[in-house]
C-alpha cells in the first residue's frame, strides 16, 4: 500500500512539473537552473528516469542557447555527461 502511496504522490508532483514546464518555462527554467546549481548531486541521484532528466536538461539548454546565455548551457552540459 505504501509503494502504491509513493507512486501516486510521484505521479502528481511530475504532473505538477509538466505543468509549470509548459505555463511558463522562463521561470520554470530559471528556478530549476538555480536549484541544479545549488545542488547539482540531487539531479544526478534523483530517482527521475534518466531519459527523462536528459529531455529536461536539453530543453533548458535550448531555452538558454536562444537567449545567448552560454554560460548557463556549459554548466547544464556538465550536469548531462554526469547522467550519462
Amino acid at each position: 500500500m505504501d509503494n502504491f502511496k509513493s507512486r501516486r504522490n510521484k505521479k502528481y508532483f511530475y504532473e505538477a512539473i509538466e505543468g509549470l514546464i509548459v505555463n511558463n518555462k522562463s521561470i520554470f527554467f530559471s528556478v530549476l537552473y538555480k536549484a541544479i546549481m545549488e545542488h547539482p548531486s540531487y539531479v544526478v541521484l534523483s530517482d527521475m528516469p534518466i531519459d527523462r532528466k536528459c529531455e529536461i536538461l536539453e530543453d533548458m539548454l535550448k531555452h538558454y542557447e536562444g537567449n545567448e546565455d552560454y554560460e548557463k548551457c556549459a554548466n547544464l552540459i556538465k550536469i548531462k555527461k554526469n547522467l550519462t
